[in-house]
């Protein structure tokens, strides 16, 4: 060291010596729970008087997910809070974003607390606040009667039919206004002092299934692969008009710039699912294929069976007919023979009396007067012989009848 960098570095250090040491900022008050919530729908205005709309910061976000105690979050607040939120969230955007910070809490038990407090708020909030609920969800969940596949479908669906009556009540008021014919130019009449239009009240319904969607995941009612594939639908409604590939490069780019390893793991659960799908709809269409020629071969058995069946009906036709023939000949036959009997009886009943007749009156007699004759002391053969004669004519003239 020269004398010059002696003589110049001595100051320099007196100087740092007697220079006081920097003081530590103090450390930020952290707020607590109560008042940041309060705050992000508390009514502020812009510069035109306009309401400015609830809005989480990334701070605010990260407190709620650090929060350590939520001993504040009471029915008190929730009303207090409902009022400003009825203005300044009616589409329920801060609230869905506070509630996915909710759901990312550390604590169990502050989890849970914000999560009823957030689930109180909706209740108070939604287009059926009127019922007084405190938790609306677990009120539809309880009309569930097993139709649907899940209660995330269930409560999907009860939610989406509410909001479509109530939205389709918007737009039926629409030619009763003097407003201009658009597709938001209805208003929900029935929202309080904030009136929604048909797609703020989409936007509200989205929001609400967000919230259900993640206190059913929060209750165990909902498995994390249901809710990703209920949420990936939901997000179908952030997708921009006109994408840009680029953009979506870009921000890939960034996040691998970042080391965010949430967005890897993301994309590559939705292609395990795409490949699952895949090989599902292989076997599915393998199925349906095999399904296809077994029913080919069914229908050919079938019209086989069914060209047997016609022969067989036509034989069968062929013999009841001959049947028919048959027994109407029997028929006859019996009648014939009836006929036959009957006529035959006749016969026999006129020849046992002919025979009768023949017998005691034309040969009997003269036979008992031939023998009367011949028994006399002196026979009479004159007298015999002709009563003889008498009967042989009787007989000779009775066998001709007979014989015909």
């Amino acid at each position: 060291m020269t004398g010059h960098e002696s003589d110049t570095a001595l100051p320099q250090q007196q100087a740092a010596e007697a220079k006081p040491a920097r003081k530590q900022k103090p450390a930020a008050q952290t707020k607590p729970i109560a008042e940041i919530i309060s705050q992000v729908f508390a009514i502020s205005v812009d510069k035109d008087q306009n309401i400015k709309p609830a809005t989480l910061s990334k701070a605010d976000f990260k407190s709620i997910v650090s929060c350590q105690t939520t001993a504040e979050l009471d029915a008190q607040l929730v009303d207090k809070v409902a009022e400003d939120a009825m203005k300044t969230d009616p589409q329920f955007n801060a609230l869905a974003l506070l509630t996915v910070a909710t759901s990312r809490c550390r604590e169990d038990a502050q989890r849970h607390a914000l999560l009823t407090f957030c689930v109180r708020l909706a209740s108070a909030l939604w287009i059926n606040r009127h019922r007084e609920s405190h938790d609306l969800f677990q009120d539809i969940l309880d009309c569930d009667k097993g139709l649907d596949s899940t209660p995330l479908r269930f409560l999907c669906n009860s939610i989406a039919a509410l909001y479509s009556k109530r939205i389709e009540h918007v737009r039926a008021a629409l030619p009763a206004t003097a407003l201009p014919v658009t597709s938001d130019s209805a208003t929900d009449t029935l929202a309080g002092s904030i009136l929604l239009t048909p797609s703020e009240l989409t936007s509200q319904r989205d929001n609400l299934l967000l919230i259900g969607g993640l206190w059913l995941l929060a209750k165990g009612k909902s498995d994390p692969s249901q809710s990703i594939m209920f949420f990936a639908e939901l997000l179908k409604e952030r997708q921009s008009r006109n994408r840009s590939n680029r953009d979506i490069a870009l921000y890939i780019a960034e996040q691998y710039a970042k080391h965010e390893s949430l967005l890897a793991d993301t994309l590559d659960y939705f292609k395990q699912q795409a490949n699952e799908q895949a090989t599902y709809g292989k076997r599915l269409q393998s199925a349906l294929e095999h399904s296809e020629q077994e029913a080919a071969r069914l229908r050919t058995q079938l019209t086989e069976h069914k060209r047997t069946t016609e022969e067989q009906a036509q034989r069968i036709s062929t013999m009841e007919a001959e049947i028919t023939r048959l027994q109407h000949m029997l028929e006859e036959q019996q009648l014939d023979e009836r006929a036959k009997r009957t006529h035959l009886r006749d016969n026999t009943g006129q020849a046992k009396a002919r025979a009768f007749n023949l017998l005691t009156g034309d040969v009997l007699e003269p036979l008992k007067l031939s023998l009367s004759a011949l028994q006399r002391e002196k026979p009479k053969t004159e007298v015999a012989a002709h009563h003889i004669e008498l009967a042989v004519e009787s007989i000779e003239r009775d066998i001709k009848w007979f014989k015909e």
